[in-house]
């Protein structure tokens, strides 16, 4: 059973975290300052935008709009990588497009629940060139979307025809294409016919029909290969409709997720397998990607798997405060020691690696990582009001 005064207080604390990471501008830190992250991420901003949405806190959600639509690239349409306090380019990493299409996403989500229509019609020649940036990034090969940095930003495995990316590209291209149909403009037809040629290369390319299962990344640049190991990503099919969550397409990737990356330890479901080098603060589960799994089971109306997931964050809360993620002790330690070595403990690591150390956690063998993270309570805003809804709390 749900511990529903528990999740209550987490709830109410994620509006707290939500709200605290906004500034007067309107842009969403990723955490508070003081944390790793203290800049705005347009992936972030946009999930954290959902989260005022879901929560009725619409004006916020206005204001977190307001912000972000001015900071895209006034030449290429795109959203930088990420944003200073200011609304300049901060980036350090290449463009990432699933940040461009997850603030014309968030934007549509909130056109759609306060029909607001004047926020497009004052920001429409910035949301026509986002628009037109993701589909000159086109594959004509292959109709799907070419990024060279995504949602892992580990160039070996998200470098190419990435199935996150795309996905939240086929949902801003559609969800665009209602917008401009809506405000009777002539985007709407080619727009929709670049979102259905998207849909169909997702379906036809990165869906693995010997095994049954969609493909994290097709490689065709640098490396020509296939990525076919397990990633908590590849829900992105489902969370941004490209199929729905009663597809078995849907359903064996989900469980393919489950068998393949449920850490076995510690709970919760982690990002991707572990990969030696890769583990960025010890390899370990991630609570918004636990929250997302949680939420296919609410959709598909299986109330014992959901609570299973649901359980697990918020027995992972601290002070009723979500990590970004979890690792034992021994896995932190092993990755202090490889960066430090390879003389990688950059500023931002040696915040986490001080704030980890100093949870009372830490000593009881488990590490928490860039504690609070926005993303997670806003995505546990999302799933608890979904939870509530569908079973009827």
């Amino acid at each position: 059973m749900i511990n529903k005064a528990k999740a209550e207080k987490i709830y109410r604390k994620s509006i707290e975290v939500l709200k605290s990471v906004q500034l007067e501008s309107g842009g969403c830190l990723a955490t508070p300052k003081g944390e790793r992250y203290p800049y705005i991420y347009p992936r972030d901003h946009s999930i954290i935008t959902l989260g005022f949405l879901s929560a009725g806190l619409c004006k916020r959600a206005e204001k977190a709009l307001n912000f972000i639509l001015k900071c895209n690239n006034s030449k290429t349409g795109a959203f930088p990588q990420r944003i200073d306090e200011k609304g300049r380019d901060a980036s350090y990493k290449p463009v990432q497009i699933d940040g461009t299409a997850l603030v014309l996403y968030s934007l549509s989500e909130y056109v759609n629940a306060t029909g607001d229509l004047q926020i497009a019609r004052k920001n429409w020649k910035r949301i026509r060139k986002a628009v037109n940036y993701i589909i000159k990034n086109f594959d004509d090969e292959k109709q799907l979307v070419f990024t060279p940095n995504s949602i892992h930003e580990f160039p070996p495995t998200e470098e190419g025809l990435e199935i996150w990316a795309n996905c939240a590209c086929y949902a801003a291209l559609d969800r665009m294409a209602d917008l401009s149909k809506k405000l009777k403009l002539k985007n709407h037809e080619s727009w929709r016919k670049s979102s259905i040629r998207l849909r169909e290369g997702i379906l036809e390319y990165l869906w693995n029909f010997r095994e049954e299962i969609f493909v994290k990344n097709i490689r065709v640049r640098e490396s020509s290969s296939v990525i076919l190991d397990a990633d908590a990503s590849e829900y992105a099919v489902a969370e941004f409709g490209v199929l729905e969550n009663k597809d078995k397409r849907v359903k064996t990737t989900v469980a393919r997720i489950e068998k393949d990356l449920w850490n076995r330890q510690l709970g919760g479901i982690c990002r991707y397998p572990k990969y030696r080098g890769r583990n960025n603060g010890g390899w370990g589960p991630w609570p918004h990607f636990t929250l997302m799994i949680c939420k296919h089971f609410i959709k598909i109306k299986n109330k014992k798997k959901a609570d299973k997931y649901l359980k697990w964050v918020l027995d992972v809360s601290y002070k009723n405060l979500l990590p970004e993620h979890i690792a034992t002790s021994k896995e932190f330690e092993e990755f202090v020691n490889d960066f430090e070595e390879a003389g990688l403990l950059r500023p931002d690591r040696l915040v986490l690696i001080e704030n980890a150390r100093k949870n009372p956690m830490f000593k009881k063998g488990i590490a928490y990582i860039t504690t609070p993270l926005a993303w997670p309570h806003a995505e546990f805003i999302r799933t608890w009001n979904l939870y509530k809804e569908v079973f009827d709390i």
